[in-house]
C-alpha cells in the first residue's frame, strides 16, 4: 500500500501475497527477455553466416546410383578341326555383358550351325532395357585335314628364283623392244607365295612347313641335273617341285634344245625318285609373243608335251602351268615375253598348291 508520512515522503507497503505476485511477474519478464535474446542471436548469426559466405550445403535429395555403360565382350577366336574337309559343328561360347540396365538380350550369328573349313566371322549384338546397344565379333577357324607332307624343295632357274621384268623408261631399245631390267625378287617368287598359301589353309601346321627356294637364274636343265644331288642332300625334302628347260630352248631354239632340256629334266625326276622324294614337275608357262625373250611357241609346246608324257612315265605329278596361265598371258607374263609377272607367280603358286592339296590333304 502507498501513503504520505506528512513530511513529504511516500512509502510503500504490501501484504505478503502482493509481494509474491510481483516476484512472479518479474521472473516471467526475465525469461521472456532471455528467449528474445536467443532468437535475436540466431537471426544475427544466420545473417552473419550468409554475409561471410558460409558454403555449408543444405540437405538435398539422395543421388540415384550411376549406371555403367552397356558393353558386350566376345570370346577369343575359336579353333576347330575337320577330319574329312566337311563342315563341322562347333559349340560357340557366349558373349558376356557388363553395365547397362537389366534385362539384356544378346544374339550371335551365325551360331549353332556347322562351320566350313576356313575362317567364319561371327557377329554378336546386344540391347539393354533402356535401348542401349553394343556389338562385337570373333572368328571360328576350322582347319582342314592335315597335309601329309611339310618339307618342300623348289628347284629350277630364274622362274623359280622369282625374276621379274621391270620396264625402264618408255623409249624402245635399238632392237625395237621396250627397255627393261631383270630383277630377282624372292618375296614374289612362286615358292614364297606357295608357303603363304600352305600356312594360311593349314594354320595348325603353319610352323611345320618349309619351302626351300633353290632357283638359279640362267641355268640349263642339264646343269641343274648335276647340281640337284647336293641340294637334295642339304635340304632333305619330302617333295621336289621342279621347273626347268627354258634356258635350254633359249640357247638352242631348235628341236635339239627341246631334247636337251627334256633329258636334263627327266634325269632330275629320276634322281629325286631314287631317293624316295616325291616329284611335282611343272610345264613351262605360256609364251607372250613379241617380247625380247619370247621363245618360239611351237618349241615350248613340244617341250611341254614331252613333260606331260614323261611325268606320267616316271611317276611324277604333273603341274600344268601352261594350261593354268594360257587364258590371260598378258597379265601373267611380263613384257620380256618369258618371265612371269607378280600375278603370274601367284598363279603358279596356286596351281602347285592345288596339286599338293589333291595329293596330300588328309593323307
Amino acid at each position: 500500500m502507498c501513503g504520505d508520512d506528512g513530511a513529504g515522503h511516500w512509502s510503500v507497503s504490501a501484504a505478503p501475497g502482493m509481494i509474491g505476485r510481483f516476484m512472479s511477474w518479474t521472473t516471467v519478464a526475465a525469461r521472456a527477455r532471455q528467449a528474445w535474446h536467443r532468437v535475436l542471436f540466431v537471426v544475427v548469426a544466420t545473417l552473419a553466416a550468409i554475409a561471410c559466405g558460409d558454403d555449408t550445403p543444405s540437405p538435398t535429395a539422395p543421388t540415384p546410383p550411376t549406371v555403367q555403360p552397356f558393353a558386350l565382350r566376345c570370346p577369343a577366336d575359336v579353333i576347330g578341326q575337320s577330319t574329312s574337309g566337311a563342315p563341322v559343328s562347333i559349340q560357340v561360347p557366349a558373349a558376356t555383358t557388363t553395365g547397362g540396365v537389366l534385362p539384356v538380350t544378346v544374339s550371335c550369328a551365325p551360331a549353332g550351325t556347322p562351320f566350313p573349313v576356313g575362317s567364319t566371322r561371327v557377329t554378336c549384338s546386344g540391347t539393354d532395357a533402356r535401348g542401349a546397344s553394343a556389338s562385337c565379333a570373333f572368328n571360328v577357324n576350322v582347319a582342314p585335314p592335315p597335309l601329309g607332307r611339310t618339307a618342300f624343295l623348289a628347284f629350277g632357274d630364274s622362274m623359280t628364283a622369282g625374276e621379274i621384268t621391270v620396264p625402264v623408261g618408255t623409249a624402245l631399245g635399238l632392237d625395237g623392244f621396250p627397255n627393261f631390267r631383270q630383277i630377282v625378287v624372292p618375296s614374289e617368287s612362286y615358292p614364297t607365295k606357295l608357303l603363304t598359301l600352305m600356312r594360311t589353309r593349314y594354320f595348325t601346321q603353319a610352323q611345320q612347313f618349309v619351302v626351300t627356294n633353290a632357283g638359279l637364274p640362267r641355268e640349263w636343265a642339264a646343269d641343274g641335273a648335276r647340281r640337284l644331288p647336293g641340294v637334295l642332300t642339304s635340304a632333305n625334302p619330302q617333295v621336289l617341285l621342279l621347273l626347268a628347260g627354258a634356258n635350254d630352248i633359249a640357247a638352242v631354239p631348235t628341236a635339239a634344245g627341246v631334247s636337251t632340256g627334256l633329258g636334263g629334266l627327266l634325269t632330275m625326276v629320276r634322281t629325286a625318285r631314287q631317293r624316295g622324294v616325291a616329284v611335282f614337275v611343272g610345264t613351262l608357262p605360256p609364251v607372250r609373243p613379241g617380247g625380247r625373250l619370247s621363245l618360239p611357241v611351237s618349241l615350248v609346246q613340244s617341250f611341254n608335251d614331252g613333260i606331260r608324257a614323261g611325268a606320267a612315265a616316271e611317276g611324277a605329278v604333273l603341274v600344268d602351268l601352261d594350261a593354268a596361265m594360257a587364258a590371260n598371258v598378258t597379265t601373267f607374263i611380263g613384257i620380256d615375253g618369258l618371265h612371269p609377272t607378280e600375278a603370274g607367280y601367284q598363279r603358279m603358286a596356286e596351281t602347285f598348291f592345288t596339286a599338293i592339296r589333291t595329293a596330300y590333304e588328309g593323307r
